[in-house]
């Protein structure tokens, strides 16, 4: 089964060889595209790329983090859980994400061994599919922390429908931006403040 290539935003993570090495072993048909931006935010290197990738033809396209490990059915069940959300959604299916170690609770695979296809209200893309469409309704606002929360968020207001998949990838953690949570959190309020206070409000933040 052919696959849209996979875009990772890497600040020389020591996982992504092996990251590399997953995917040749596991689905060597899928293009992994890296780009090594110089620092600023998450959202920033992640719009960057995924316009110069959509902008060649395609229409759909896998974002990942640099620190994740495919497993052999990883892309395949991914793959069929997008066809069928397709068929439920069609243009208004947002992301499909995977279930992951060291990820949010809604795909922690601690909490849903089980690993089934779920509707969920936001995803985090450590591995996620998302549209063209999609990504040019509501791309990554320039931040670090939140970046997927709020372009999740956007989407479901354009009413767009997010789904975690029953696919797996091993996750070593948060190399993408950073670990030191809180400073993270205070580094995006003063922006989410200013351009998303329904966001906040939603999240009972305000």
């Amino acid at each position: 089964m052919l696959t849209p290539p996979i875009v990772v935003c890497s600040l020389g993570s020591p996982s992504l060889a092996v990251l590399k090495a997953s995917v040749e072993a596991y689905s060597p048909s899928t293009e992994l595209l890296v780009s090594y931006p110089q620092r600023s935010t998450f959202g920033q290197c992640y719009n960057a790329f995924m316009e110069s990738v959509f902008s060649k033809e395609h229409e759909e396209i896998f974002i990942a983090n640099d620190d994740i490990v495919l497993h052999p059915d990883t892309m395949r069940l991914l793959m069929e859980d997008v066809a069928f959300c397709k068929s439920v959604d069609g243009d208004k299916l947002g992301l499909v994400a995977v279930y992951a170690d060291y990820v949010r609770p809604a795909q922690d695979i601690r909490l849903y061994p089980k690993m089934q296809l779920r509707r969920v209200p936001v995803v985090a893309p450590i591995l996620a599919w998302i549209s063209k469409k999609a990504f040019e309704d509501a791309p990554f606002p320039p931040l670090n922390w939140y970046s997927d929360d709020i372009q999740c968020f956007d989407l479901e207001h354009k009413g767009y429908r997010h789904y975690v998949s029953r696919a797996y990838v091993h996750h070593a953690g948060s190399q993408t931006v950073g670990r030191n949570n809180q400073s993270l959190h205070d580094e995006a309020m003063p922006w989410i403040r200013e351009n998303r206070p329904n966001f906040l409000v939603a999240r009972g933040m305000s």
